[in-house]
């Protein structure tokens, strides 16, 4: 399963947010990591991030392009660890502070449509149902975001950042509203890699959390990943009891409510310097 942040269209967006981009190679020379380099304000000095890579860096090579760019602090959140006692070595603790998620859930488009009926819960195929006369609309940046802006609670990407997202990812970033009776009831933001659909970014208004036609327009995506071709729907984050987030909770079960595999990933390893 390719993790978005390792794809190459994931690069382009984030140059055009300006953030720099290093390949790293993987311990065994067989493979290149994406790594992002932020600047941190401050007299030319750096921050490096390496997310959900399947392979263990060269520890060597990222050595020497932490001391290139002036990367005072560092984090790798792998998608798995080959050598832990490499991490350790090379100076990465655990931190109490992870940047992404550590937990997610995916659902495998490989199974049949009525194989992926069969694992949502009884709740979800109600709500799928009561909500059949509802639309999907695919909207611009813009038009998602003021919606978006009205159902908030804490905050929203910019819509530069919303703008980037699609000029960098075209066809590969959609953003979909869920409308009853033209009112809409909630939002959602599908990313693509190679093989995988990401459950971006989403919202759900006052007459969403009443309806439930949310499930209807994750259900809907996810049959569409399947169409075409992709292998994997990821939930993009769950909750975590060994970090733990209370308001996650809430979500952590609707997403659950739709028979994905629950992963676990090793957690933020941080070091100085």
């Amino acid at each position: 399963m390719e993790d978005i942040r390792q794809s190459k269209l994931w690069q382009r967006y984030l140059v055009v947010k300006k953030c720099g981009v290093v390949e790293v190679p993987s311990a065994d020379g067989k493979h290149k990591l994406q790594a992002i380099i932020l600047p941190l304000g401050m007299l030319g000095l750096n921050f490096l991030k390496l997310q959900r890579a399947e392979y263990d860096p060269n520890w060597q090579e990222l050595k020497r392009i932490r001391r290139k760019n002036w990367v005072v602090s560092s984090i790798i959140e792998p998608a798995r660890i080959e050598d832990g006692e490499n991490y350790k070595k090379a100076g990465y603790r655990l931190s109490n502070f992870p940047y992404l998620a550590t937990k997610t859930v995916v659902v495998d488009l490989r199974k049949t449509e009525k194989m992926l009926w069969k694992g949502l819960s009884e709740n979800s195929k109600r709500l799928i149902n009561k909500n059949k006369s509802a639309k999907i609309k695919e909207v611009r940046p813009e038009e998602f975001l003021e919606y978006w802006k009205k159902s908030a609670k804490i905050w929203t990407l910019k819509l530069e950042e919303l703008e980037g997202l699609k000029q960098s990812l075209g066809k590969k970033a959609s953003f979909r509203l869920c409308l009853v009776d033209g009112v809409c009831h909630s939002g959602l933001i599908i990313v693509e890699s190679t093989d995988t659909a990401n459950y971006f970014h989403t919202f759900t208004t006052d007459e969403g959390r009443f309806s439930g036609a949310h499930f209807f327009l994750v259900w809907k995506t996810i049959l569409e990943a399947k169409r075409k071709g992709l292998s994997f729907y990821d939930f993009e984050g769950i909750y975590d009891p060994r970090w733990p987030q209370k308001k996650w909770k809430g979500f952590t079960e609707f997403k659950k409510k739709f028979g994905g595999e629950v992963i676990t990933f090793p957690g933020c390893f941080h070091r100085w310097l």
